[in-house]
């Protein structure tokens, strides 16, 4: 899985969140205090030279600081901008990349410092025992800060992954209450449409309603489907409604076939339609009115306009958050739901899934 909306990720030298991020900030200072003493007993270039302790700490701990504070910010973009676990190599080659660099320029500054102010001359063997020196503390600060990370995320995932198969349950559930005997529904409803040949309107009102339980049944295990048969289901599903609603209910579907191979959760539009029913009034006087499109060429947006019920009918309220749970299962995408402007709106991201 790879996510496009990656989640910011907090890397402190403690197991925390921000909440404690004060005493995240007292370890770390006390942290940068503690090595920058031991490199002033460690350096060469430090014990060869004598100028005064308190200058040697002051310079050695805004060395420190900076080697500790820009290592942190540099693995935290990383994961921000990478999967850790779909982009391990690109992930590692960057933070070695970054890193080495970041000290190298701390490094010249420190450098600079020593022969510019304190009129140190250092040789090549001393510049680089600093260099090495700072790449040794800044590696070691790095991994603690990518191995704490990694346990996070690894941690998030398992959530997510107990969350979405608690959500499938749920909607095997809902599914399978209204399977009751699949194969004796179908027998009947066979029976049925042969009762009914005679009146095409009925008959084509069993044949979608056979077709719907069918997809229902065929898509029941699977974790995604192509936009194209979801949309086509949708219609079949729109089509049971209107004629129970008939004018009073609109459905448009503005879906060009150049999105057909995108993939969309089984049965999220046609519950999110479902949903627009079950929770306005739909009359002559208040109509209705549901459209699909696409936005943008990244979601499939789904509004319709809001009259509310007075008395709401019974709902498991699993529909939406089902949705949302599978959609960032399946993407780490977030589907974004919001009234806006008297119209209720769904946006359902598209994402390429082999299937």
């Amino acid at each position: 899985m790879k996510s496009l909306e990656k989640e910011q990720i907090y890397c402190g030298p403690v197991f925390e969140k921000p909440k404690n991020h004060s005493r995240e900030i007292i370890i770390r200072f006390i942290g940068i205090t503690i090595i920058s003493a031991i490199s002033i007993f460690a350096d060469d270039v430090y014990s060869n030279a004598d100028i005064g302790f308190i200058k040697f700490f002051i310079i050695s701990f805004i060395r420190t600081a900076l080697i500790w504070n820009g290592s942190m910010l540099i693995i935290q973009y990383s994961i921000s901008k990478f999967s850790m676990f779909n982009e391990t190599l690109k992930i590692i080659v960057f933070q070695v990349a970054a890193l080495t660099l970041f000290v190298l320029v701390v490094e010249m500054g420190e450098i600079f410092v020593f022969e510019k102010y304190l009129k140190i001359v250092l040789d090549n063997s001393a510049k680089s025992t600093l260099i090495i020196g700072s790449l040794l503390i800044t590696f070691m600060i790095s991994a603690i800060y990518a191995s704490v990370a990694f346990f996070i995320q690894w941690k998030a995932n398992l959530v997510k992954a107990q969350a979405l198969e608690k959500a499938n349950l749920e909607a095997r559930y809902e599914t399978l209450r209204n399977q009751v005997n699949p194969h004796f529904l179908f027998n009947s409803l066979n029976t049925l449409l042969m009762m009914v040949s005679d009146n095409q309107a009925a008959a084509k009102y069993v044949e979608s309603l056979s077709d719907f339980m069918r997809y229902m049944l065929n898509t029941r295990d699977k974790e995604a489907v192509l936009l194209r048969d979801e949309l086509k289901i949708a219609r079949q599903y729109v089509f049971i409604q209107q004629s129970r609603f008939g004018g009073k209910l609109s459905v448009s579907f503005d879906v060009a076939e150049s999105y057909f191979h995108y993939a969309i959760p089984p049965l999220s539009l046609q519950m999110i339609i479902e949903n627009a029913i079950k929770h306005n009034v739909i009359s002559k006087d208040n109509p209705l009115v549901v459209k699909i499109f696409v936005e943008d060429n990244e979601y499939l947006v789904i509004e319709n306009n809001i009259s509310p019920k007075i008395e709401k009918e019974p709902s498991t309220g699993v529909g939406l958050e089902n949705i949302r749970n599978r959609y960032l299962y399946l993407t780490g995408k977030v589907v974004i739901v919001k009234n806006e402007n008297g119209a209720f709106i769904v946006k359902l991201p598209l994402f390429e899934k082999e299937l």
